[in-house]
């Protein structure tokens, strides 16, 4: 199975268990104020983490779409970190695959950039960042 499936099969899971929660939590009366509480902080955090895995299937689905490894690497490290530097994203790379080139890195990344998955932003040197993946898909790439 895929790290794509894997993670569509975990975030399916999470969904079952939130609405299975909420059934169970409708049929509960509570006459404290703390219950409420309590039960309004597991929703909560259900529906944080069920977001974060909604963010991290759309990334791998982004990564999906290039054909190198290299060029997923590069997708999850901008995912992870935020607007990076050529030689930032570089470092990274190097620590998730072991080697990396920054002329590759730089080259992988106007590539990235000319299909719309990246884009430059202003910063100390060549900054790039992902884009979102409502962007992404607003560009006709997707």
């Amino acid at each position: 199975m895929g790290e794509l499936e894997e993670i569509r099969e975990l975030l399916l899971r999470v969904l079952e268990r939130l609405d299975n929660l909420e059934r169970r939590i409708g049929f509960v009366e509570s006459g404290s104020r703390l219950d409420s509480k309590i039960i309004e902080m597991y929703r909560s955090l259900l529906r944080a983490y069920a977001s974060v895995l909604g963010s991290v299937a759309r990334v791998e689905r982004m990564a999906q779409l290039v054909s190198s490894d290299l060029d997923r690497s590069i997708i999850r490290v901008l995912a992870n970190s935020g607007p990076m530097n050529i030689s930032q994203v570089t470092e990274e790379v190097k620590r998730l695959r072991g080697s990396a080139s920054r002329r590759i890195i730089a080259e992988r990344l106007r590539r990235l950039a000319k299909k719309g998955i990246v884009e430059r932003v202003k910063g100390k040197g060549k900054v790039y960042r992902l884009r979102y993946p409502e962007e992404f898909k607003n560009s006709g790439n997707a």
